[in-house]
């Protein structure tokens, strides 16, 4: 039996604005946490823009959810 890689999931549309530290995962998305180990968490599309952006978050959210 193979492993079948999926697709990561879409990108998460969210309404701006939302500060740059977050679009550059610099940042967690939803705490704003920028002194604790930030782990990956999904991509996001803000509205009105076409650029896809990673977020991480700190741990207390897993996944996005907007």
């Amino acid at each position: 039996m193979s492993k079948t890689a999926h697709p990561p999931p879409p990108p998460v549309r969210v309404a701006g604005p939302v500060s740059i530290a977050r679009l550059h995962a610099e940042a967690c998305f939803y705490r704003r946490a920028v002194t604790k180990t930030l782990t990956t968490a999904g991509t996001i599309v803000v509205a009105g823009v076409e650029r896809v952006w990673p977020i991480v978050t700190c741990g207390h959210h897993t996944t996005v959810a907007w």
